[in-house]
C-alpha cells in the first residue's frame, strides 16, 4: 500500500547513518499498523515491506511479521512482536513492568479481541460485541475509572495493545456508541490523540475518531 511504502521511505531515511535495525512485513488494511504505532511512539526506526514479499518470515504467510536484521531474529503474531520490541526497547525494565505488560498484551488478544470482532465460522468479522453490555468491557472500564493508562504511570505496550482493538470498533462498525463506558472511551481518546497514532494509522483516521469519541464523551 502507499501507506506501507510511505513508511519505508519515512524510516531508511531517519536511520541512513546507524542502519535500520527492524524490518516490519504487513498492510494497511491488517492488523500490522498496531506494532506501526508501537514502533513509531517508542521512535524505532524501521522499514516496512508488503506482505508478500519473498523475505517475509511469517510461516503462515500472513501479518505483521517482525525481523530485527542484525541477529536474524524473527518474530510473527502482533502481540509477540509487541512484547518482543517492548522488551528490546527497555520498556519491561523489571518484573512489575513484564507481568503488566503480558497480561494486558494477552488479555487483548485472547479476552477483548473477541469482544470486539463477532466471527462466522469462515473467520470472517461479522459484528461486534460492543452493541452490547459485557463484563469484560464493564471491568476495563472500572479499572480505567483509577488510572489513566494500563501501562503504568506511562503511556505503552499495553495501552497500545488494548487501545489498537477498541479504536478499530468504530472503524469498521460505524455509530457503535461507547457511552455505557465513559472511562473507556475517554482512553481511547487519549490513546487516538497521539501523534505516534496518526503517523500508524493516518491523520484521517484520527480525526474521525477524535469526532466519533467525543460524541460518546460530550456529556462529560
Amino acid at each position: 500500500s502507499s501507506s506501507s511504502s510511505s513508511s519505508s521511505s519515512d524510516e531508511s531515511s531517519s536511520s541512513s547513518s546507524g542502519g535500520v535495525l527492524f524490518t516490519l512485513y504487513g498492510s494497511q488494511g491488517s492488523r500490522s499498523p498496531l506494532v506501526d504505532w508501537y514502533l513509531h511512539e517508542k521512535q524505532i526506526p524501521f522499514e516496512a515491506k508488503d506482505p508478500h514479499d519473498v523475505s517475509n518470515p511469517h510461516p503462515f504467510g500472513q501479518v505483521p511479521a517482525l525481523r530485527q536484521n542484525e541477529d536474524d531474529v524473527e518474530v510473527f503474531e502482533s502481540g509477540a512482536i509487541l512484547l518482543y520490541l517492548a522488551d528490546a526497547c527497555g520498556e519491561l525494565a523489571d518484573a512489575k513492568a513484564k507481568s503488566n505488560a503480558y497480561s494486558w498484551v494477552l488479555w487483548a488478544n485472547a479476552s477483548l479481541d473477541p469482544i470486539c470482532f463477532k466471527e462466522d465460522a469462515n473467520g470472517r468479522v461479522i459484528d461486534t460485541g460492543i452493541k452490547n453490555d459485557t463484563k469484560g468491557m464493564r471491568r476495563l472500564d472500572d479499572v480505567l475509572s483509577k488510572r489513566e493508562w494500563l501501562s503504568g504511570d506511562a503511556f505503552g505496550v499495553a495501552d497500545v495493545a488494548v487501545a489498537a482493538y477498541l479504536l478499530y470498533v468504530p472503524q469498521f462498525f460505524q455509530g457503535v456508541s461507547f457511552k455505557r463506558w465513559p472511562n473507556v472511551a475517554k482512553f481511547m481518546g487519549r490513546c487516538c490523540s497521539r501523534e505516534s497514532y496518526a503517523k500508524a494509522f493516518g491523520p484521517r483516521v484520527q480525526s474521525y475518531l477524535i469526532a466519533e469519541l467525543m460524541k460518546d464523551v460530550g456529556n462529560e
